[in-house]
């Protein structure tokens, strides 16, 4: 029995022993981990390359200004993360460098109302031409208010389709072709009275380098929402919108100057806001937003060179003279030698040039 007593009382002891041994000891404040710190989210955790974006103060060649007193959040086509492009200060500009030449749709917010309201925040939208050798330039003022409704877009054309003020002051939205609900916020119980622009993106070698209008006043429309109905819809099918461009003009210029388009005394371009358009020695270049029944003898070019003492502008001779027609293309050659009377014009059907 005294032997059993005294195992029973060892396994007490050891097991009292291993117990404190299995024991966390107290430590010091010192010897605590330090736990890895969590930084609070802002609206713009995921933003692309925030607060950067595409901004390129050197290499950049859209540059965009603000015209309001206030900070301004831009996007490429949409109000997302992956969209964002960058940050405008008040009454600011920013350059940016998008990666492809071809046309984008600029959307801004006002940033203050972005971190209140989120995508709600009105939203400006513009579109805008990127050029891998010309600079281009628009503006942006989006409005400090928000949008409790939603406008949806369904566009089931080969389009952009530009949503405009019946006004013509402003871009309500601009639509990509072929886009699916895409929905901006609007004021509830606000009226709106819109008309759609129709543009045809138009390439030469493979780029996209301008667009050409048209559009159908039948599809002129109001749209609301109120309380009871927070989403209007607007479509766009096929069926509305006839399959016609106004004409264009390819300029293909073989002189040694770099020259500036005009009909009469007006400049054109390739169809892009904010664009000093010219087309360099040896390039081909097409200019738009010309109307049907202009005729081609009114098209004259500048060069810093042909001055009055030099021979004056290149017009071209009324004998290549051809009134414009809608779905065609007017391509006219500035000869090497550069004399006027040996620039010719052919005519050629529009869609050889649709995207």
């Amino acid at each position: 029995m005294k032997t059993l007593s005294k195992i029973l009382k060892f396994l007490l002891i050891l097991g009292f022993v291993l117990g404190l041994v299995g024991c966390p000891w107290p430590k010091n404040d010192d010897d605590k981990p330090n736990p890895t710190p969590t930084l609070p989210s802002t609206p713009y955790d995921g933003f692309y390359n925030y607060p950067t974006g595409r901004v390129d103060p050197n290499n950049g060649r859209l540059t965009i200004n603000n015209t309001i007193a206030s900070e301004v959040l831009l996007f490429d086509g949409k109000v997302d993360k992956d969209a964002y492009l960058g940050t405008i200060s008040s009454l600011g500009s920013v350059r940016v460098k998008l990666p492809e030449q071809k046309f984008y749709t600029i959307v801004a917010v006002q940033k203050a109302k972005y971190e209140e309201r989120g995508a709600q925040a009105i939203q400006f939208s513009e579109m805008a031409y990127y050029s891998d050798t010309q600079t281009f330039t628009i503006s942006v003022s989006p409005s400090a208010m928000w949008g409790g409704g939603n406008w949806v877009f369904d566009n089931f054309t080969k389009y952009w389709i530009e949503v405009r003020k019946a006004d013509l002051s402003q871009n309500y939205a601009v639509i990509q072709p072929n886009a699916k609900r895409v929905t901006i916020p609007i004021e509830i119980d606000a009226i709106y009275d819109y008309s759609l622009y129709y543009s045809r993106a138009l390439k030469y070698n493979s780029v996209i380098i301008a667009k050409a209008e048209t559009s159908n006043p039948k599809k002129d429309n109001t749209a609301q929402v109120t309380t009871g109905a927070l989403t209007f819809t607007t479509t766009i099918e096929d069926v509305d919108v006839s399959p016609t461009v106004k004409p264009f003009v390819l300029v293909k210029n073989e002189s040694d100057k770099t020259v500036r388009v005009y009909y009469s005394q007006t400049q054109k371009a390739n169809g892009a806001p904010g664009g000093d358009f010219v087309v360099t020695s040896g390039r081909q270049l097409i200019f738009t937003d010309f109307e049907a029944g202009n005729n081609t003898s009114n098209i004259n070019f500048r060069a810093l060179a042909w001055t009055p003492d030099n021979g004056g502008n290149r017009q071209v001779p009324a004998a290549q003279g051809m009134n414009m027609q809608i779905n065609k293309t007017y391509i006219i050659t500035i000869p090497r030698n550069e004399n006027a009377a040996d620039i010719t014009v052919e005519e050629v059907d529009s869609s050889n040039y649709y995207d």
